[in-house]
């Protein structure tokens, strides 16, 4: 079975190389459920081929009825679409569930144009699946008006984190939907980092060029893994409550290729991800951990991204079948943004008993060291649903 986890992070994957094109030694950032979120939204309204690509590279055919899945083949596709949004129901309120020392927000919703009328039956379906709304706003004649409209909706939803979302310009007359993405997330660690042991030191970009970062370090019990194929070290952060935890994906220094990322990069598929961080996988190890504090904020375009993946016909004007949404002709996804913001630093509770199960040898242990003083991936886990809420690539400081 295809589980809505499963493709999502088919898709992140997917998705990440196809950007890591465009922007090959830069810093990546995304949430690949925030946008798999609000193209099921654009789901319920598509139709025809339309239907059919956002399907395909967001893996939603794959995903299989919970009420088939016992009678059907692995390769069979779900016949129930409603499963898709059903799952996402469920999902999305996991993830967002509020929990003590975490903010996590994600937040989508569709403006569209006001002379277009809009269907009861989508607009109650966007409410009950995804928990938003599509709101109907004068793109034609006060557009600015609509831009800081829909600006300030972001700002709020992200609790003052994002900001400025569309720049002026972006918006004109002739826009009819905007997909908007909002994506704000910080979390204290299970057991934080000292600020007394950051330090600053050297951050190597490439054989010729490096930064200075500030470097946290800290020494404990984390569970850990060594790849062999890619030759790559892979650690599991928790954060507070263990319902969150960022995994790192640190590739060995070669010297043909510094830092062996691309190596990595070309190797990584969802099977092998979800293999290497898997709990028979990495196993609980004194660990000398060495983290640069970090502070991205990206901002993205994905109408050329998405084409270029197969999305084609939801941004074409003469294709495009939205016929779900509105009766009327002309519909379509003009401009489709995320913007996402993470920070890592020493914030973190004291939760000592997080570790407290780990069993103590009798002998002194063989302490590891993990030192991300190169570039590496990273992404936020989702652990009771094993859902990749966020993805990203850190080259720059």
């Amino acid at each position: 079975m295809c589980s809505l986890s499963t493709a999502n992070a088919k898709f992140c994957l997917d998705f990440f190389r196809e950007l890591s094109k465009r922007k090959r030694d830069e810093n990546i950032f995304f949430s690949p459920l925030s946008l798999s979120a609000a193209f099921g939204m654009v789901v319920l309204g598509a139709r025809g081929n339309t239907l059919k690509e956002i399907e395909k590279v967001f893996h939603f055919s794959e995903v299989l009825s919970n009420t088939n899945q016992e009678n059907q083949h692995p390769s069979e596709k779900c016949k129930d679409a409603g499963e898709v949004h059903s799952q996402f129901q469920a999902l999305l309120a996991a993830v967002s569930e509020p929990r003590p020392g975490c903010s996590l927000t994600i937040a989508n919703r569709l403006f569209g144009e006001i002379t277009y009328p809009f269907f009861q039956q989508y607009l109650d379906s966007t409410k009950k699946f995804y928990q938003a709304e599509l709101e109907a706003v004068n793109f034609k004649y006060t557009e600015e008006e609509a831009r800081e409209k829909i600006n300030f909706w972001v700002e709020n939803e992200t609790n003052g984190k994002i900001k400025d979302l569309f720049s002026a310009g972006v918006i004109d007359p002739s826009t009819v939907l905007v997909l908007v993405n909002a994506i704000y997330f910080k979390g204290k660690w299970a057991v934080e980092f000292k600020k007394e042991d950051t330090k600053e030191t050297y951050f190597q970009l490439n054989k010729n060029e490096k930064k200075t970062v500030q470097m946290m370090f800290q020494e404990g019990y984390f569970n850990m893994a060594f790849i062999k194929e890619p030759k790559i070290k892979v650690l599991e952060l928790p954060y507070f409550n263990n319902e969150l935890s960022m995994f790192i994906l640190l590739p060995e220094v070669v010297c043909e290729d510094f830092t062996g990322l691309e190596q990595l990069e070309c190797a990584l598929t969802d099977e092998k991800l979800a293999g290497w961080t898997s709990s028979t996988r990495m196993q609980p190890l004194k660990v000398k951990v060495y983290l640069p504090q970090f502070k991205m904020e990206e901002s993205y375009i994905l109408n050329n991204t998405l084409q270029e993946m197969g999305v084609m016909n939801v941004f074409d004007w003469g294709k495009a079948d939205l016929s779900g949404i509105s009766k009327k002709n002309g519909l379509v996804v003009s401009k489709a943004i995320q913007k996402s913001f993470v920070e890592v630093n020493e914030e973190g509770t004291e939760a000592a008993s997080a570790m407290g199960l780990v069993l103590m040898p009798l002998c002194g242990p063989v302490s590891y060291e993990f030192k991300a003083d190169h570039p590496f991936l990273f992404f936020i886990r989702h652990n009771p649903t094993n859902t990749i809420v966020f993805f990203g690539r850190y080259s720059s400081p």
